[in-house]
């Protein structure tokens, strides 16, 4: 205890000391890194990861593992846990309700967090080297575990060799035994050989998937899990190698979302259409089988489309992006309501509907400054002044409250014996709208899609911004190329503000490239950080950019960026998949 008071409260790291003090190394290290996290011994607090999945794959496997040994477990004063690869807590098992009370007054329960960074050192610390370890008593960074011995195992998957998850024991320090490390680490090689035997029963399930549906070898078929993938030699030649992450983190949001098919940019940039089915075990989805097609051929398929031609000045070639051009061929000369999502271009839209004709452009957002009165005023003057078959567009009429609605309908009704054709947007679906005089007038409603259904369209939205862009800035325009990775990192954002966000996104890349193209390694790290598997927010934002910073500062060399941040390199990784931050999509 005086060894944990000079070291821990009062900050005095004297290696002479330390040694002296009979405290292991692994135990020393921890505390160091506990301190660095900015932890506290006297206030730590276990982080809550909403969301976890608490019941997958690895907990089934320790469920039956554990239903084994029940009786062992209810005759023990222990409790058990195991936890994912980021130390997230997924199921506890606890017979002692004194030991269950104490657990539940700290908050050690379900999706909370028992990493190093969130309660220090505690035997989850075995996730970091993949060594089996025992924390006793006072070796534990908090004081509020100083009366319990914990000893964790890690599980290590028997064919990717990765760490999957850990299983930890805890104890009263009065209730422990010498056996505790070494029962702990016999549980985690059982639930190490039933991965083994599952893996080989979910790799017969896969491939028969395959074989079932491999009729028609034209078309490129994937059947995958995480760590599998069986294709045919058509989508051999189509995809490459480092899609298969993407196409299982695709394929696994369709799965959830119960979206049997959607769109996806690959790796080169090339847009397909997926259609996605489960293959499952009898207990729950274990993989995927993907067909996937060019949006050429799929666009094909469907007659009205092949003829609607695109949008003066607009980008765009994908499957929504021409589902909303025939809706505007469709449309004629109607007056029509624009709707969708902030920054998706609904004022582009109806610009592009005027064609050549005089656009006049009157924004409803106004009414809030210069009151009602006064912008019925400057809309009657405008309506008056209009030369015939121009175009008024009229902004955010969802904006307009009952009276000034019905007072506009009124007044753009002498629009039509003039030929003024009036078109108006809104920030929301029609659906949504709420019924007024006015939207009455409109007898044809159209939806912009938002940037994240359009996704298939970024390269040309991409290289159409670039070039306006260029030209705005006096830039010479030489020809800017952005990369796949590039591309395929864009497509995991979620772009609250749709084109504007990705115009702001552009304008920032381009004032600092000097070299012709623009790869993932080019854009700004919080977006990279933002495009990783897991939503980050918060602190986890901040060291997500902090590292992926380290990395280019340090050339991509990891024992570098960990010694520029002051970490041990083991922690670096483990951080990495934490956060889930894909090095590999990133040119250092």
């Amino acid at each position: 205890m005086r060894a944990r008071e000079v070291l821990l409260t009062q900050g005095q790291w004297d290696e002479d000391f330390a040694q002296r003090s009979g405290l292991r190394p692994q135990v020393l290290d921890s505390w160091r890194r506990s301190l660095r996290y900015g932890l506290r011994p006297d206030c730590v607090e276990p982080v809550r990861r909403p969301d976890a999945e608490l019941d997958g794959q690895l907990t089934r496997i320790v469920e039956a593992v554990v239903e084994k040994r029940k009786t062992v477990l209810e005759q023990s004063m222990c409790a058990l846990t195991v936890t994912d690869r980021d130390g997230t807590l997924l199921r506890r098992w606890v017979m002692d309700r004194r030991l269950a009370r104490w657990l539940d007054q700290r908050n050690i329960i379900p999706s909370v967090s028992l990493d190093e960074t969130t309660i220090g050192t505690f035997s989850a610390i075995c996730l970091l080297d993949g060594s089996p370890v025992q924390v006793r008593g006072p070796e534990h960074f908090s004081e509020e575990y100083i009366g319990v011995t914990s000893a964790g195992a890690p599980i290590v998957h028997p064919v990717s060799r990765r760490i999957v998850g850990s299983l930890i024991v805890t104890c009263r320090s009065d209730d422990s035994s010498p056996i505790l490390l070494a029962w702990v680490t016999e549980l985690a090689a059982e639930v190490q050989r039933r991965l083994l035997e599952s893996s080989s029963s979910r790799e017969r399930l896969l491939l028969e998937a395959y074989l079932a549906e491999n009729r028609d070898v034209r078309h490129p078929l994937i059947v995958l899990d995480e760590q599998t993938i069986i294709t045919n030699a058509t989508a051999a030649r189509v995809l490459a190698s480092v899609d298969q992450a993407r196409l299982w983190e695709h394929a696994a949001q369709a799965i959830r979302q119960r979206n049997t098919e959607s769109q996806m940019v690959l790796t080169d940039g090339a847009a397909v259409s997926v259609a996605c089915r489960e293959v499952n075990d009898g207990t729950g989805a274990i993989g995927a089988v993907l067909k996937v097609r060019p949006i050429e051929e799929r666009q094909a398929s469907r007659g009205a489309l092949r003829t609607a031609s695109n949008l003066e000045g607009l980008a765009g070639n994908g499957l929504r992006w021409r589902e909303l051009c025939h809706r505007v061929r469709r449309s004629g000369a109607e007056w029509a309501l624009i709707a969708g999502e902030r920054g998706t271009g609904r004022l582009a839209v109806a610009r592009a509907m005027a064609e050549d004709a005089q656009v006049h452009v009157i924004d409803a957002i106004e009414v809030s400054a210069e009151g009602p009165q006064r912008w019925l005023v400057k809309l009657d003057e405008l309506v008056a002044g209009a030369e015939l078959d121009s175009v008024l567009v009229i902004r955010h009429v969802d904006e307009l409250d009952w009276g000034t609605a019905t007072v506009t309908a009124g007044l753009i009704e002498r629009c039509r014996a003039r030929r003024i054709r009036v078109l108006a947007t809104a920030r929301d679906r029609v659906d949504q709208l709420t019924p007024n005089p006015l939207l009455e007038l409109f007898t044809v409603s159209i939806e912009v899609p938002p940037l994240r259904d359009r996704f298939e369209d970024l390269p040309v939205l991409l290289e159409a911004l670039t070039v306006a862009v260029l030209e705005r800035s006096g830039k010479q325009s030489k020809p800017v190329r952005w990369m796949p990775d590039a591309v395929q990192t864009l497509t995991r954002l979620e772009w609250p503000c749709n084109i504007a966000s990705l115009r702001i996104l552009v304008r920032d890349v381009l004032r600092d490239n000097r070299n012709g193209y623009i790869s993932a390694r080019d854009l700004p790290a919080n977006l990279v950080a933002a495009a990783s598997r897991r939503k980050l927010v918060g602190l986890e934002l901040v060291e997500a950019t902090t590292i992926i910073a380290a990395m280019r500062e340090a050339g991509g060399n990891k024992n570098r960026a960990a010694d520029a941040l002051g970490i041990a390199r083991s922690t670096l990784y483990r951080k990495v998949r934490a956060l889930g931050i894909d090095l590999s999509t990133m040119a250092f």
